[in-house]
C-alpha cells in the first residue's frame, strides 16, 4: 500500500507549507477519524435506520436526507469492531464521496459527539506504520497526541458499488 501514503507525493518541504482543515470525527471505542472539513456535507442528529437484507454487516441501513437515501456506514464493523449504540450524543455524519459516481454521492456514518474542527499540518503527524492497515484505512497517524485513522473513501465506495447500493 505504498502508494496510498499521503506524504509520498510531496517533498517534506511542500508538506510543511500546507494547512488543512480537518475535523476529528469520534467513534465508539476510542476510535477517531481524521477528515478534511470539503469532505463533510453536514452533521445531523441521530436517528433510528432500518437495517437492510442481504448485506454484509458493515453496512447498517440507508438513512433519509434531503430527499436522498444515503448508505449509512459501520465503519467500527468494516474494522472488526462492535458499534456503539445509538444515544443523546450520538450523529450522523454524511460525507461527500470522492470519485463523482453519481450512484453514491454521499456516504453516512454515525458518530459520538460533535465532530471538531482544526488547522492540520504535517509538523502536527506522526505516520503509523503501513503494513498494520487495512484496505479502508488509507493512513493512521496520532494528531494533538492521539491515534486517528483516516478512511479510505475511495475503497469505501467501490466496496457500496460492488454490492449495488446507491442513493436514490
Amino acid at each position: 500500500m505504498s502508494d496510498a501514503n499521503p506524504r509520498s507525493a510531496m517533498s517534506e518541504e511542500a508538506l510543511a507549507e500546507v494547512k488543512v482543515r480537518c475535523f476529528t470525527l469520534r467513534l465508539h471505542d476510542n476510535m477517531v477519524l481524521l477528515l478534511p472539513n470539503t469532505l463533510v456535507a453536514e452533521v445531523i442528529d441521530y436517528r433510528h435506520v432500518e437495517g437492510v437484507k442481504n448485506q454484509p454487516s458493515w453496512v447498517s441501513g440507508m438513512l433519509s436526507w434531503r430527499g436522498r437515501n444515503v448508505p449509512l456506514i459501520s465503519y467500527e464493523r468494516m474494522l472488526g469492531h462492535e458499534p456503539g449504540r445509538g444515544g443523546e450524543d450520538r450523529r450522523h455524519v454524511i460525507l461527500n464521496t470522492l470519485n463523482g459516481n453519481s450512484r453514491i454521492p454521499f456516504v453516512a456514518m454515525s458518530i459520538e459527539g460533535m465532530p471538531h474542527l482544526s488547522m492540520v499540518d504535517d509538523t502536527q503527524l506522526e505516520y503509523a506504520e503501513e503494513d498494520e492497515q487495512q484496505p479502508v484505512v488509507l493512513a493512521q497517524m496520532r494528531h494533538n497526541g492521539e491515534w486517528v485513522m483516516v478512511p479510505n473513501l475511495d475503497v469505501i465506495e467501490k466496496l457500496l458499488d460492488q454490492l449495488g447500493i446507491t442513493t436514490a
